[in-house]
């Protein structure tokens, strides 16, 4: 049915003709020549199979078919502007965006800072929904998306947010039990795991623990969790010691429930990447969203 329909550009050439009877002063309105209103009539005509206009040495007069077809496209076209002008409003003042993410950024980082991101971009809405792994976008998907993945160049369409920094923590009644004044004290205390990044403690203890009397073999591994926000809350139940981004641990260690016994920081490797499909790099509200991110996690 859409391919029986007139071209759009030939029915405006034809409204702005018929209400100024002139096809110059068409011309002049759509900022376009004369001979591409010409043109355009000449097409709609054809795809009609009748003349809308005479043509004569005085100028141009509406054809009975040109009267009839007049009002409706007339109706047709205000109805295209005054719709696509509602749209682009609405879009303008209140601007939606699904924001795919991690699930602990999402609980731990992002919804407490819901009420600042409202005052800086108070037209976004955010439809979140949570995910992990590399991420593809598709058709019906999310407009932008956030992964914590492996330092690189090489990550299309994409921007680091932040380095992993991690810290461990533990909590101040286990400490009280069996103190950490080095590394290698770390080990008295049951390690918390992390599922889907299992090297994370090994290559911590190796980077930590060096010329240390305690070997990493001595280690012992507590219960093992997919997520972040599942193994901080562990360490807060006493579960053991948690190894997780510092930007989770941030407000547990501020309100005491967590300590670092050893001011300890570790560089993962890893980054969270702001990821949004090439064709909208340019939105203005995606690039807005992007600043705010990288100011609030920095």
């Amino acid at each position: 049915m859409a391919s029986k329909l007139p071209p759009l550009n030939a029915l405006k050439a034809f409204e702005a003709s018929a209400r100024k009877l002139s096809f110059s002063q068409a011309a002049e309105e759509l900022c376009v020549t004369q001979g591409a209103i010409s043109k355009q009539i000449k097409l709609l005509e054809a795809h009609l199979q009748t003349a809308l206009f005479d043509r004569n040495a005085n100028g141009i007069s509406l054809t009975n078919a040109g009267k009839q077809y007049l009002p409706s496209i007339m109706n047709a076209l205000q109805t295209i502007h005054s719709s696509s002008a509602q749209l682009q409003q609405k879009n303008h003042h209140n601007q939606q965006l699904t924001l795919n993410l991690i699930p602990s950024l999402a609980s731990l980082w992002l919804i407490p800072r819901l009420d600042k991101l409202a005052s800086h971009l108070p037209d976004l809405s955010l439809q979140i929904v949570l995910g992990d792994g590399q991420f593809q976008f598709h058709q019906n998907s999310a407009d932008i998306a956030i992964r914590c993945l492996p330092l690189s160049l090489t990550h299309e369409n994409s921007c680091l947010l932040s380095k992993e920094v991690l810290v461990p923590v533990i909590h101040p009644n286990l400490l009280a039990k069996a103190a950490v004044h080095t590394p290698g004290d770390l080990l008295q205390h049951p390690l918390i795991t992390h599922v889907t990044r299992p090297q994370l403690w090994p290559q911590f203890l190796a980077h930590q623990i060096e010329a240390d009397s305690n070997h990493l073999n001595d280690a012992t591994y507590s219960h093992g969790f997919e997520h972040f926000f599942l193994s901080l809350e562990a360490a807060k139940q006493q579960q053991g010691i948690a190894l997780v981004p510092e930007l989770f641990a941030r407000q547990a260690l501020e309100n005491k429930e967590l300590i670092n016994p050893l001011d300890i920081r570790y560089e993962s490797g890893f980054g969270f990447y702001f990821l949004s499909p090439f064709y909208r790099q340019q939105a203005s509200i995606d690039q807005a969203l992007l600043e705010w991110f990288i100011q609030e996690l920095s």
